[in-house]
Order: C-alpha cells, then sequence, then structure tokens
C-alpha cells in the first residue's frame, strides 16, 4: 500500500507519537495538529552523511531550522550517495521507529540546487500550518459544546470538516495534555528536589535532618516529598549519615 507523503517540519514529526500498527513498517505518527503522517516529504540540509565501507549501511541527518531527523537506509544505500554534508536535500520516505527514534526510510534523496525551491517550501509549511490551525481551533471549540462527534456533525458539514478529522485533533490534543501533565510533573519533581535541599541546607545543625521533620519542612504531599527525596539521594545530591537522616553535599 502505497501512502501519500505529507509536507511538514521535522520538529512536527519528531515532537508527535508514533503509533505502531501491526504491520511491519506499518506505523504513524499523529502531529500535535491532528494528521496521522505516514510517509514525509521533507526539505533540509545535511548536517552529518555516513555510509559503511561494506556500502550496506547509511544515513544523512537532516536539519530543516526546527529540529533534526535521521534519513536510514539498509543495504542498498545508492539512495543517498554522493549525498554530502552542506547539501539541501528533498527527501521522500517512510516514518518508522527504533530504540524510540523516529527516523525515515527513503523512497528517494534529491539534492536541491535552486535556492527559490526552500523558499517555496516555507511558504507551503506556513499556510498548511495556518489552515490546520483553523481546524483545530474549529474542532476544539465545538467540542466544549457537544458530548460526541455524532452531535458535532451538522456544525462539521458547514465547515468542511470532516469526521475522521474530528477524531483525528481530538486524539492529538489529548496526547498534547498528556505531554503538558507529563512536563508539569518533571518541574514539580525539580521544585520539591530544590525545595528539601534547601530546607536540609537550612535545619541541618551537623548530623542531617530526620526525614520527617523535612517533609513537614517543605509541605509538600508525603508521597511526592518521598520520591524527590529518593531521586535526590540516587544522584548524590544528597546522602544518609545515618538511618533516618538525610544530609546535602
Amino acid at each position: 500500500m502505497r501512502f501519500t507523503a505529507q509536507k511538514c517540519r521535522i520538529k512536527e514529526v519528531v515532537c508527535g507519537k508514533y503509533v505502531s500498527s501491526d504491520g511491519v513498517g506499518c506505523g504513524y505518527v499523529l502531529l500535535e495538529d491532528g494528521r496521522e503522517v505516514s510517509s514525509v516529504h521533507l526539505l533540509g540540509t545535511v548536517v552529518t552523511s555516513y555510509v559503511s565501507d561494506d556500502g550496506k549501511y547509511g544515513f544523512v541527518v537532516l536539519d530543516d531550522g526546527s529540529g533534526m531527523i535521521r534519513v536510514k537506509v539498509f543495504q542498498d544505500t545508492s539512495v543517498i550517495r554522493g549525498v554530502k554534508k552542506g547539501d539541501i536535500v528533498d527527501v521522500v520516505g517512510r516514518l518508522r521507529q527504533y530504540n524510540d527514534e523516529v527516523h525515515i526510510f527513503p523512497e528517494f534523496v534529491k539534492v536541491v540546487d535552486d535556492p527559490n525551491y526552500e523558499t517555496l517550501r516555507k511558504i507551503e509549511l506556513v499556510w498548511m500550518a495556518f489552515e490546520q490551525a483553523a481546524k483545530r481551533d474549529v474542532v476544539l471549540s465545538l467540542a466544549k459544546e457537544h458530548k460526541d462527534v455524532s452531535e458535532m456533525e451538522e456544525s462539521l458539514s458547514e465547515k468542511d470538516i470532516k469526521g475522521d478529522d474530528v477524531r483525528k485533533v481530538l486524539a492529538a490534543e489529548k496526547v498534547r495534555e498528556e505531554k503538558d501533565d507529563e512536563a508539569g510533573a518533571e518541574v514539580d519533581m525539580k521544585v520539591a528536589k530544590n525545595l528539601i535541599v534547601k530546607s536540609v541546607e537550612e535545619m541541618d545543625e551537623g548530623d542531617g535532618v530526620e526525614y520527617t521533620r523535612i517533609v513537614e519542612k517543605v509541605g509538600l504531599p508525603e508521597a511526592i516529598s518521598e520520591s524527590a527525596i529518593d531521586e535526590l539521594l540516587a544522584e548524590g545530591s544528597c546522602y544518609e549519615p545515618r538511618a533516618g537522616r538525610i544530609k546535602a553535599l
């Protein structure tokens, strides 16, 4: 099955969520704007190019100013032969994931000599981003007024938005919210660790501070305080001079 290659920025791909499918190489990336992208059409500058001595493996690292992604080839490396660092290349290929890294398995890699080509692509991407943002805003606005997609169908038909578009936008919004929650949790943990270290330094009279006193002092939920203390001990920022006490380094 051949998938239509979609134009987008590299950042949109690497910041999206890769969704695996049962078929080999049939996964896709759910972009934040709601698009499900299996194949991409990217333009960028080569920052690294490599082909193994036996010619059976190679890759180029592509940078479009928004992010970087690897274009990997196996067995037949002719598709990237002659491509060198500094070249501007046009790439079409399938998105795949290995060891949590999303990469491109290319159909073709073409060196671009016309500088106007790059300018045109930037204009295309700006216009596409505008259209997708407008569609996303409409869907999210209607989602606040209706409980499910079926209730939104009449309003959607007037705005030329399909039910499948709604599903994709809402799925992408859920992923974005999950990422925001994860980022918030990371920030909260960082704040908790800083607060605990500061409190330990203020309260320590020489032989460390009892855990119970620290938990009471910082005023955070006990589970968060315990997790923060465990991380501080694991990373070596604090240690236990004796059981039940913590001391900052």
